[in-house]
C-alpha cells in the first residue's frame, strides 16, 4: 500500500512539473511555414523564449499566475495575446498574420552629408555590458538612446564595439523603438533585421543600407540576443569573480548617455544613466 501511495505521489509531482512547461509551434498564416525567432513571453516578467528554426518553442511558466498575459509577437506581424489559462488549453499551433505597413513618402539622398550618432568612444578599463551563457540571454536586449533629429535621416550602417566574445558567431535582432518617458515603446522597424557577429573583439561595422531605414526623432536602439555557435574554451575569462567560457561583452562609455536592458522578451525595461554601450550609427540626408 505504501508503495502504491508513493507511486501516486511521484506521478502527481511529475505531472505538475511537466505542466509548468508549455510547448507549441508558430507558423506563417499565409504559407503555413515555420517561423524562427518569434517571441513568446509573459508580460512584465522574466518568463519568455523564442522559437527555433522549426517554429517550435518551450515556455517555462513555473509559479506564474493563470491570469497573467502571454504575448506572441514578431516584427512585421500582428501579435496575439492570451491569458495563461487560455494559453494552456488552446491548440498549441499558432498562426501569425503579416501586419499591413503604410510607407511614408520620404525623399532621401543617401550620398549626401554623413555623420555619426551615438556613442563612438569607450572606457578602456573595467566598463562593459553583455550576456553570459549559451541560453541565459536568449531574447534579452541591451541598447541605448539615439537622437536622430527633427528631420528624417537615412541609416547607412551600425557600429558596435565588442569588448570580447567567447563564441565563433553570435546572432542578434535589431530593434528601433519610440521612447515614451524614459522607456522604449513602439517598434519602428517593419522587417526583421538579423545581425551576425563573428569577430572576437574590436569595432564591428554592419551595413544597413539594403534595409532602407528612414527615421527621425529620439529612438531606442537595442540588440536582442538570438543564438550562438561554437564555444571557444581558449577565450574563458573572469566575469563577476567567476571564470566563464560563454559570454558576449560590449564596451561601454562611462558617464556618456544611458543604457536600456530587458531581461526577458516581455520583461519590464530598465534604464541606467551612468553610461552607454559603445554603439553608434552612420546616417545621411
Amino acid at each position: 500500500m505504501k508503495s502504491i501511495i508513493l507511486v501516486i505521489i511521484f506521478s502527481s509531482i511529475t505531472l505538475h512539473l511537466r505542466s509548468q512547461i508549455i510547448d507549441g509551434r508558430v507558423v506563417d498564416s499565409t504559407h503555413k511555414a515555420p517561423m524562427e525567432y518569434v517571441s513568446i513571453g509573459v508580460m512584465n516578467s522574466r518568463y519568455g523564449t523564442i522559437t527555433d528554426e522549426t517554429g517550435n518553442f518551450s515556455l517555462d511558466v513555473n509559479n506564474v499566475s493563470p491570469q497573467s498575459t502571454v504575448r506572441i509577437s514578431m516584427i512585421g506581424y500582428e501579435s496575439q495575446t492570451y491569458t495563461l489559462e487560455e494559453f494552456r488549453h488552446i491548440d498549441k499551433s499558432f498562426e501569425l498574420a503579416l501586419k499591413p505597413t503604410r510607407l511614408e513618402g520620404v525623399t532621401v539622398k543617401p550620398f549626401g552629408k554623413e555623420w555619426k550618432i551615438g556613442t563612438t568612444g569607450y572606457t578602456k578599463i573595467g566598463n562593459w555590458c553583455g550576456w553570459g551563457g549559451s541560453r541565459f540571454g536568449k531574447g534579452h536586449e541591451i541598447g541605448t538612446t539615439m537622437d536622430l533629429g527633427d528631420s528624417p535621416v537615412y541609416i547607412k550602417s551600425l557600429h558596435i564595439r565588442l569588448h570580447r566574445q567567447a563564441y565563433d558567431t553570435s546572432l542578434y535582432r535589431l530593434h528601433i523603438r519610440t521612447i515614451e518617458g524614459e522607456t522604449p515603446k513602439d517598434e519602428l522597424l517593419s522587417n526583421n533585421i538579423i545581425l551576425q557577429i563573428s569577430d572576437e573583439s574590436g569595432w564591428v561595422d554592419i551595413d544597413l543600407s539594403e534595409h532602407n531605414i528612414v527615421l527621425g526623432g529620439k529612438v531606442a536602439l537595442t540588440l536582442e540576443w538570438l543564438k550562438v555557435y561554437g564555444i571557444n574554451e581558449n577565450r574563458a575569462m573572469k566575469i563577476n569573480e567567476k571564470v566563464t567560457s560563454e559570454y558576449v561583452l560590449f564596451n561601454t562609455k562611462r558617464k556618456k548617455g544611458n543604457i536600456f536592458t530587458r531581461w526577458g522578451v516581455e520583461a519590464d525595461w530598465k534604464c541606467g544613466n551612468r553610461g552607454s554601450p559603445s554603439i553608434y550609427i552612420t546616417v545621411a540626408h
